[in-house]
């Protein structure tokens, strides 16, 4: 009977999440701000997998065929699951709105999941569809296309849900799909989970570190490399500080936040639902009588007033004191944390209070309310030939204002005209190899010549000249030109490791290693005491 109320609770939150996350599936392109960002990255890294990259960091045919290093900086999850849909036959335009949509609705099932091992299964039902039907969820989905974030969100349900069913290995891989899924949000995520672990069982503390170590390889290179690149962060969070009005007042728009903007800048609402649901759990705690469960529920209640305060404006000194907050850029972007506490205060509501009419009722007043907010203006279908057809897209940086590049060189707004030119020399022959990430040829000079690549120098990129490295001349403009004595030479230019990136790799591998390890011999351990009893 319960399997069967299990089913039931479950479908219900499935359909509520299809339905909000319906039009997504259709052939009608979304307009949203970082969409289509996201879908030139998806296009070059699903080149990069296919021509056997299997971890890329360079990005070769943006930046008007200079290439630049987004990859080293950009979290790659979402990016995998996106090529993974585009291996299968999907356009990268689809891939995209089918990842928005595959990872919201595994959050309203990791959402259940979790919530159904703390209340049971009609609260959890109802937390979960309360959590799918926070604002928040559709300004990322419909107004900013934020696929990272989505996916980041989905990732702390798993985590939460993984540790309350206390299955240590799957929580420490989720913590690192969390950190590779949205560099930002864990930074503000992983710090409630480290006091989440705390209260309910330390010993998964430790594995937020192995998740963090497990997803070295990505964010090591980010943090001792990010000095080399221009255009990481452009975002002054000073203007975009919410006002108390917006996190009450319900409201809808489409256009960017910050200052400059008017009447129709994105939705800074927590949600009329939300905030009765958050308010009312505060009316209720005084009837659960378990002391775990309401300081699980203070801590709960504290992140929430934490987050919301660090949306106002008079803490900027906070902010100015706290570097590492800069990095989360928009103030509002706490609004994530409205998501998981919503969830919990709704089944923390209905397991203590027991009414399965006004049960049913909350959610058929959460779901109308958030309706309109889930039916996002629709444009006519886009594929992949229509951004690969404009030079906008293939020659942007995939950022904002094409703004991200090396220190040595801004945007590299023309194409080359050649794909390796020769001064006082002659390139002899074909190319032997010319790859994305390698280029073999053989240069020929009577008393020396000089090699100019349309390639953007960058920490890794060498030249060698009969298998010994020379020094590359980067400084004219931020391209990698070097000079090969005369004669007959066999030349490479080739993206290497870094002594930063080969050790964050080894790491991850180590970690992964110890993990797999370590999981398989508690299955065997198991087995054998089972098989021992028995």
């Amino acid at each position: 009977m319960k399997y069967k109320k299990t089913i039931l609770g479950m479908s219900i939150v499935l359909f509520v999440t299809l339905i909000a996350s319906f039009p997504l599936f259709g052939n009608g392109y979304i307009p949203t701000h970082d969409g289509e960002y996201h879908i030139i990255r998806f296009i070059e890294f699903f080149r990069m997998l296919t021509a056997g990259y299997w971890f890329p960091r360079w990005a070769p045919t943006l930046n008007s065929g200079y290439g630049i290093p987004i990859f080293l900086f950009h979290y790659p999850f979402p990016n995998y699951v996106g090529a993974f849909m585009q291996g299968v036959g999907l356009n990268a335009v689809n891939a995209f709105k089918l990842s928005l949509a595959f990872w919201y609705i595994s959050a309203g099932f990791f959402s259940f999941f979790w919530l159904k091992k703390l209340f049971g299964i009609r609260a959890a039902a109802l937390g979960a569809i309360l959590g799918a039907c926070v604002p928040y969820w559709f300004v990322d989905l419909y107004v900013r296309g934020s696929v990272g974030e989505v996916c980041a969100i989905s990732f702390l349900f798993c985590s939460l849900m993984l540790l309350e069913y206390r299955m240590f290995i799957p929580y420490a891989f989720a913590i690192g799909g969390l950190v590779l899924s949205h560099n930002i949000l864990s930074l503000m995520f992983v710090p409630f989970l480290l006091g989440y672990a705390f209260l309910r069982d330390r010993k998964y503390i430790l594995g937020i570190f192995f998740g963090i170590f497990l997803s070295s390889y990505f964010w090591i290179p980010a943090l001792f490399e990010r000095g080399y690149v221009v255009g990481l962060n452009t975002v002054n969070f000073r203007e975009h500080f919410v006002q108390l009005y917006e996190l009450i007042v319900p409201s809808w728009g489409t256009e960017l936040s910050g200052q400059i903007f008017g009447g129709s800048k994105m939705s800074f609402q927590i949600g009329i639902i939300p905030f009765i649901v958050i308010i009312g759990s505060i009316f209720v705690v005084h009837k659960d009588k378990n002391q775990s469960m309401k300081r699980l529920y203070g801590y709960v209640m504290v992140v929430l007033v934490c987050a919301m305060v660090l949306m106002f404006s008079w803490t900027s000194f906070i902010w100015e004191r706290l570097p590492f907050l800069s990095f989360v850029q928009y103030p509002w972007r706490f609004l994530s944390m409205v998501i998981p506490v919503t969830a919990f205060a709704g089944a923390f509501v209905s397991y203590h209070l027991k009414m399965r009419f006004w049960s049913i009722v909350l959610i058929g007043v959460s779901v109308l309310f958030s309706y309109s907010y889930s039916r996002p203006v629709i444009y006519a279908p886009r594929d992949d030939h229509y951004y690969l057809s404009r030079v906008n897209f293939t020659d942007g940086t995939s950022s904002m204002g094409n703004s991200f590049s090396t220190i040595w060189t801004g945007w590299k707004s023309n194409r080359s005209p050649y794909m390796i030119a020769v001064a006082n020399g002659r390139l002899v022959g074909d190319f032997t190899r010319y790859a994305y990430l390698k280029k073999e040829f053989t240069v020929f000079s009577d008393n020396g010549a000089y090699v100019y690549t349309p390639i953007l120098y960058y920490p890794g990129w060498k030249a060698l000249i009969d298998q010994k490295e020379t020094s590359i001349d980067y400084a004219t403009d931020g391209t990698i030109r070097f000079a090969v004595p005369g004669g007959n030479h066999q030349v490479r230019v080739v993206f290497t490791q870094t002594l930063v990136r080969a050790c964050a790799d080894i790491l991850s591998i180590v970690t992964l290693v110890w993990l797999l390890g370590w999981g398989i011999l508690g299955v065997y351990e198991s087995r054998h005491r089972h098989s021992a009893s028995g």
